[in-house]
């Protein structure tokens, strides 16, 4: 009885296991069936879509008309389906929307307004060389003294310098005094008092000669202007000719201060509000600008003008030499205006990537005027309210060249077809 008990559940037992085995070996057929079946749908599906190209991700610019390995990467090359991106138009391409959300991108409309410049500029404060006067006696004679001045001296106008004597203004006088006293002609002592003055006689020395008619022989040079002695190297007791210059006198109010200016602001520059001047010697002070003008020459290196300006310097706090700041504000005229990071700029051409009504990304060529503060001004290429591409620029551009969108922007009146363009028929970005 026990011996049939175990007969029988060994036959349980062994039915199982079978059963189990056929299950399994059912179940990897019918699995692998279907994977046969799937696979081959895949691949009837991928030979019926239409191969217009082959290129490589990462130089999507550059096509192939077959299949292979990339020539740049150590990567097959990828086809490029006609049907993808879904719709295309000959005025842009569709990117799916999953796609756009991953890659960030942001967009933003074209304004109207003005470009606003606040930059500053290095500057070096100089003499002003409208104020500078050289002093000579024009005739030769001794110097019989010098008062006790030196390079670098502040004189006041009517300051004396020297005292000289010189022989033919003493012959001069003798002359005028005997024509005065002998009947001479009026002419005749107009010209010798004119004489005078061409050889260099002060004014106030012909002067107290009419009145008082006697002769002088000793005569003072005196300072013609306010500033800062810059020349003077006379001794007492030295010989000096007609040529030898006694003095040279800079005035110090107003100052010049000097800055290059880039050329590409030039037009902007229209009136001294636009100027404010700092020096690093007085943080706190605030410098008038009188006038200002911009000089005749550009230096072709560094692409800049020279801006000159007059300042007040009434507390001579302004010194020739000294660095300067020169911070120009000023606003360009009402042009279309963009966001800097959104201009593609390939050195031959710049562009962006607008989207049109249809959500269609659209590659658009246009001519940047100017750029400040991140904002771009923009000539021709966009209107007021377009939609512009700010970020995720480099994989729209690549894909607008893939497309055949930027070939169409260059050549609007031409549709090539992009299955028979040969290898780099399109240049990239």
């Amino acid at each position: 009885m026990a011996s049939l008990k175990i007969k029988y559940a060994a036959m349980i037992i062994s039915s199982l296991i079978a059963g189990g085995l056929i299950s399994v070996t059912a179940y990897h057929y019918v699995n692998s069936s279907e994977k046969a079946v799937n696979t081959e749908k895949t691949e009837k599906t991928a030979s019926e879509r239409k191969v217009l190209f082959w290129y490589d991700p990462m130089k999507p610019d550059t096509k192939f008309d077959k299949p292979g390995k990339s020539p740049f990467m150590d990567m097959d090359l990828i086809p490029k389906y006609a049907d993808e991106n879904g719709e295309k138009s000959s005025d842009g391409i569709r990117i799916d929307p999953t796609q756009v959300q991953n890659l960030g991108l942001k967009t933003q409309k074209v304004t109207r307004g003005t470009l606003n410049y606040s930059q500053t500029i290095p500057a070096n404060v100089s003499y002003n060389e409208y104020q500078f006067v050289i002093v000579q006696a024009r005739s030769d004679g001794f110097v019989e003294k010098v008062y006790p001045l030196t390079i670098g001296d502040h004189v006041k106008k009517g300051t004396p310098l020297i005292d000289i004597t010189i022989p033919d203004w003493v012959e001069a006088q003798s002359e005028f005094l005997l024509l005065s006293g002998t009947g001479g002609t009026s002419t005749q002592i107009k010209g010798v008092l004119e004489r005078l003055r061409l050889a260099g006689m002060p004014e106030e020395d012909i002067q107290r000669l009419r009145s008082t008619r006697s002769i002088q022989t000793r005569f003072t040079i005196k300072a013609p202007i306010d500033g800062v002695i810059t020349g003077f190297d006379l001794r007492t007791g030295m010989n000096i000719s007609k040529d030898k210059v006694v003095a040279q006198i800079q005035g110090m109010d107003p100052v010049w201060i000097s800055a290059a200016v880039p050329e590409s602001i030039a037009y902007l520059l229209k009136d001294t509000s636009q100027f404010e001047i700092s020096v690093p010697a007085y943080p706190d002070k605030t410098f008038h600008v009188e006038k200002w003008n911009i000089l005749p020459s550009m230096d072709q290196t560094t692409r800049t003008l020279q801006v000159r300006l007059q300042v007040t310097n009434k507390d001579e706090l302004l010194k020739p030499g000294m660095n300067a700041w020169l911070k120009l504000n000023t606003q360009s005229q009402e042009m279309l205006l963009i966001p800097s990071q959104a201009v593609i700029d390939t050195g031959k051409e710049q562009r962006v990537i607008t989207v049109d009504d249809a959500g269609r990304f659209v590659p658009k060529r246009i001519q940047v005027l100017h750029e400040s503060e991140q904002q771009s001004g923009i000539g021709t290429g966009l209107n007021e309210g377009d939609t512009v591409v700010v970020s995720g620029l480099f994989l729209i551009d690549s894909e607008a060249n893939i497309t055949g969108a930027l070939e169409r922007m260059r050549h609007p009146e031409t549709m090539p077809n992009m299955s028979t363009q040969p290898a780099n028929a399109h240049s990239g970005h």
